[in-house]
Protein backbone atom coordinates (compact mmCIF):
# COMPACT_ATOMS: atom_id res chain seq x y z
CA UNK A 1 0.00 0.00 0.00
CA UNK A 2 2.63 2.47 0.81
CA UNK A 3 4.30 1.80 -2.37
CA UNK A 4 1.40 2.59 -4.34
CA UNK A 5 0.57 5.44 -2.25
CA UNK A 6 4.23 6.91 -3.57
CA UNK A 7 3.63 6.24 -7.08
CA UNK A 8 -0.05 7.84 -6.73
CA UNK A 9 1.52 11.45 -4.92
CA UNK A 10 4.36 11.09 -7.25
CA UNK A 11 2.13 11.31 -10.24
CA UNK A 12 0.02 14.56 -9.42
CA UNK A 13 2.43 17.49 -10.66
CA UNK A 14 2.26 15.15 -13.77
CA UNK A 15 -1.60 15.22 -14.42
CA UNK A 16 -2.54 18.08 -12.62
CA UNK A 17 -2.57 20.17 -16.38
CA UNK A 18 -4.96 17.57 -16.67
CA UNK A 19 -7.29 18.00 -14.04
CA UNK A 20 -7.78 22.17 -15.33
CA UNK A 21 -11.08 23.09 -14.97
CA UNK A 22 -12.01 24.50 -18.89
CA UNK A 23 -15.62 24.32 -18.63
CA UNK A 24 -19.24 23.90 -16.63
CA UNK A 25 -21.81 22.15 -17.99
CA UNK A 26 -25.33 22.67 -15.89
CA UNK A 27 -26.47 18.86 -16.72
CA UNK A 28 -24.82 15.70 -18.67
CA UNK A 29 -25.01 14.97 -22.32
CA UNK A 30 -24.76 11.20 -22.96
CA UNK A 31 -24.31 9.92 -26.51
CA UNK A 32 -27.76 8.81 -28.01
CA UNK A 33 -29.03 6.73 -30.90
CA UNK A 34 -29.29 8.31 -33.59
CA UNK A 35 -29.17 12.03 -32.28
CA UNK A 36 -28.28 13.27 -29.27
CA UNK A 37 -26.92 16.49 -27.88
CA UNK A 38 -23.68 15.73 -27.67
CA UNK A 39 -23.03 14.16 -30.93
CA UNK A 40 -24.88 17.28 -32.36
CA UNK A 41 -22.37 19.49 -30.60
CA UNK A 42 -19.53 17.51 -32.35
CA UNK A 43 -20.79 17.34 -35.57
CA UNK A 44 -21.95 20.96 -35.49
CA UNK A 45 -18.60 22.49 -33.84
CA UNK A 46 -16.58 20.19 -36.45
CA UNK A 47 -18.59 22.32 -39.28
CA UNK A 48 -17.41 25.39 -37.10
CA UNK A 49 -13.88 24.39 -37.30
CA UNK A 50 -13.59 23.10 -41.08
CA UNK A 51 -15.33 26.69 -42.15
CA UNK A 52 -12.96 28.77 -39.51
CA UNK A 53 -9.58 26.88 -40.98
CA UNK A 54 -10.63 26.61 -44.77
CA UNK A 55 -12.49 29.98 -45.03
CA UNK A 56 -15.21 28.07 -47.39
CA UNK A 57 -18.47 27.79 -46.85
CA UNK A 58 -19.47 24.50 -45.08
CA UNK A 59 -23.34 23.22 -45.70
CA UNK A 60 -23.09 19.76 -43.66
CA UNK A 61 -21.11 18.00 -41.78
CA UNK A 62 -20.28 14.16 -40.61
CA UNK A 63 -18.79 12.81 -37.96
CA UNK A 64 -18.80 9.02 -36.37
CA UNK A 65 -20.66 8.41 -32.77
CA UNK A 66 -17.41 5.89 -32.10
CA UNK A 67 -15.47 9.00 -32.00
CA UNK A 68 -17.26 9.95 -28.60
CA UNK A 69 -16.00 7.74 -26.19
CA UNK A 70 -16.94 9.71 -22.86
CA UNK A 71 -20.34 11.30 -21.69
CA UNK A 72 -20.19 14.66 -20.85
CA UNK A 73 -20.42 14.99 -17.64
CA UNK A 74 -22.40 17.23 -15.11
CA UNK A 75 -20.65 20.08 -13.33
CA UNK A 76 -17.18 20.80 -13.73
CA UNK A 77 -15.17 20.04 -16.96
CA UNK A 78 -11.51 18.55 -16.98
CA UNK A 79 -9.04 19.00 -19.57
CA UNK A 80 -9.32 14.89 -18.88
CA UNK A 81 -12.61 14.95 -19.56
CA UNK A 82 -12.29 16.05 -23.22
CA UNK A 83 -9.22 14.43 -23.75
CA UNK A 84 -11.02 11.20 -22.99
CA UNK A 85 -14.23 12.37 -24.96
CA UNK A 86 -12.22 12.85 -28.34
CA UNK A 87 -8.98 10.74 -27.84
CA UNK A 88 -8.40 10.09 -31.25
CA UNK A 89 -5.63 12.16 -33.76
CA UNK A 90 -8.20 12.47 -36.69
CA UNK A 91 -7.42 16.13 -38.76
CA UNK A 92 -10.15 17.97 -39.80
CA UNK A 93 -11.50 17.79 -43.20
CA UNK A 94 -13.43 19.98 -46.24
CA UNK A 95 -14.87 18.15 -48.78
CA UNK A 96 -16.59 19.27 -52.09
CA UNK A 97 -19.40 16.87 -53.53
CA UNK A 98 -21.91 16.72 -55.50
CA UNK A 99 -25.61 16.05 -53.78
CA UNK A 100 -26.15 13.01 -56.20
CA UNK A 101 -23.15 11.59 -53.69
CA UNK A 102 -24.38 13.18 -50.48
CA UNK A 103 -27.49 11.73 -51.22
CA UNK A 104 -25.90 8.43 -51.87
CA UNK A 105 -24.07 8.41 -48.25
CA UNK A 106 -27.71 9.00 -46.63
CA UNK A 107 -29.16 6.02 -48.08
CA UNK A 108 -25.96 3.99 -47.05
CA UNK A 109 -26.69 5.11 -43.37
CA UNK A 110 -30.64 5.04 -43.93
CA UNK A 111 -30.03 1.05 -44.80
CA UNK A 112 -27.49 0.55 -41.77
CA UNK A 113 -26.49 3.21 -39.25
CA UNK A 114 -26.46 6.68 -39.30
CA UNK A 115 -23.61 8.95 -38.25
CA UNK A 116 -23.53 11.95 -36.32
CA UNK A 117 -24.78 14.90 -38.77
CA UNK A 118 -24.92 18.24 -38.86
CA UNK A 119 -26.52 20.97 -41.51
CA UNK A 120 -28.90 18.32 -42.22
CA UNK A 121 -32.76 17.09 -41.95
CA UNK A 122 -33.23 13.27 -42.68
CA UNK A 123 -36.40 11.23 -42.52
CA UNK A 124 -35.08 7.38 -42.61
CA UNK A 125 -38.33 4.87 -42.78
CA UNK A 126 -37.78 0.64 -43.34
CA UNK A 127 -34.17 1.45 -44.37
CA UNK A 128 -34.34 4.01 -46.74
CA UNK A 129 -34.36 7.76 -46.79
CA UNK A 130 -37.84 9.44 -46.88
CA UNK A 131 -36.78 13.25 -47.07
CA UNK A 132 -33.41 14.47 -46.82
CA UNK A 133 -32.76 18.54 -46.26
CA UNK A 134 -29.56 20.54 -46.38
CA UNK A 135 -29.60 24.25 -45.36
CA UNK A 136 -33.40 23.86 -45.03
CA UNK A 137 -33.85 23.25 -48.51
CA UNK A 138 -33.89 19.85 -50.34
CA UNK A 139 -30.59 18.07 -51.58
CA UNK A 140 -30.31 18.95 -55.13
CA UNK A 141 -28.39 16.41 -57.07
CA UNK A 142 -26.40 18.92 -59.28
CA UNK A 143 -25.28 21.51 -56.63
CA UNK A 144 -22.01 21.06 -55.21
CA UNK A 145 -21.97 21.05 -50.93
CA UNK A 146 -19.19 21.94 -48.72
CA UNK A 147 -18.62 18.94 -46.04
CA UNK A 148 -17.11 18.96 -42.75
CA UNK A 149 -15.57 15.62 -42.06
CA UNK A 150 -12.24 13.70 -40.17
CA UNK A 151 -10.01 11.67 -41.41
CA UNK A 152 -11.38 8.38 -40.29
CA UNK A 153 -14.10 8.73 -42.35
CA UNK A 154 -12.92 9.75 -45.72
CA UNK A 155 -11.77 5.81 -47.39
CA UNK A 156 -13.79 3.45 -44.91
CA UNK A 157 -13.73 4.16 -41.25
CA UNK A 158 -17.21 3.09 -39.76
CA UNK A 159 -18.53 1.65 -43.07
CA UNK A 160 -17.80 5.10 -44.61
CA UNK A 161 -16.17 7.15 -47.82
CA UNK A 162 -16.69 10.45 -47.89
CA UNK A 163 -13.51 11.07 -49.55
CA UNK A 164 -14.61 9.34 -52.65
CA UNK A 165 -16.51 9.83 -55.54
CA UNK A 166 -16.26 13.85 -54.57
CA UNK A 167 -14.86 16.81 -56.19
CA UNK A 168 -12.18 18.01 -53.56
CA UNK A 169 -10.68 16.63 -50.79
CA UNK A 170 -8.76 19.35 -48.31
CA UNK A 171 -7.14 18.16 -44.84
CA UNK A 172 -5.67 20.54 -42.13
CA UNK A 173 -3.68 19.96 -39.40
CA UNK A 174 -6.01 20.54 -36.33
CA UNK A 175 -7.09 17.12 -34.58
CA UNK A 176 -10.49 16.82 -33.21
CA UNK A 177 -9.30 17.59 -29.62
CA UNK A 178 -8.02 21.03 -30.48
CA UNK A 179 -11.44 21.90 -32.35
CA UNK A 180 -13.63 21.07 -29.55
CA UNK A 181 -11.52 22.24 -27.21
CA UNK A 182 -10.73 25.49 -29.05
CA UNK A 183 -15.24 25.86 -28.66
CA UNK A 184 -15.46 25.16 -25.24
CA UNK A 185 -12.69 27.22 -23.83
CA UNK A 186 -14.14 30.22 -25.68
CA UNK A 187 -17.64 29.58 -24.54
CA UNK A 188 -16.01 29.38 -21.03
CA UNK A 189 -14.45 32.89 -21.65
CA UNK A 190 -17.29 34.36 -22.70
CA UNK A 191 -18.95 33.04 -19.42
CA UNK A 192 -21.07 30.86 -21.08
CA UNK A 193 -22.08 26.99 -19.79
CA UNK A 194 -21.91 24.22 -21.82
CA UNK A 195 -24.94 23.39 -23.59
CA UNK A 196 -26.45 21.58 -26.14
CA UNK A 197 -29.62 20.07 -27.70
CA UNK A 198 -31.38 17.44 -30.02
CA UNK A 199 -33.71 19.06 -32.80
CA UNK A 200 -35.08 16.11 -34.85
CA UNK A 201 -32.08 16.72 -37.50
CA UNK A 202 -31.91 12.47 -37.85
CA UNK A 203 -35.68 10.76 -37.71
CA UNK A 204 -35.66 6.97 -37.54
CA UNK A 205 -39.81 5.39 -37.86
Amino acid sequence: VPAVARLVIDAQPVMAPVKKVVGHSPEAMKVEYPESALSNLFADKIMEAVEKVSGKHVDVGIVNFGGIRVDMPEGDILVDDIMSMFPFKNNIVYVALKGSRLKEILDGMAAGNFQALGGIRAVAEDGKIVSAEAGGEPIDDDRVYGLATITFLLHGGDDLFLGEGVEEVTEYPVDIYDAMMDWITSETAAGRDITYRKDGRVVIR
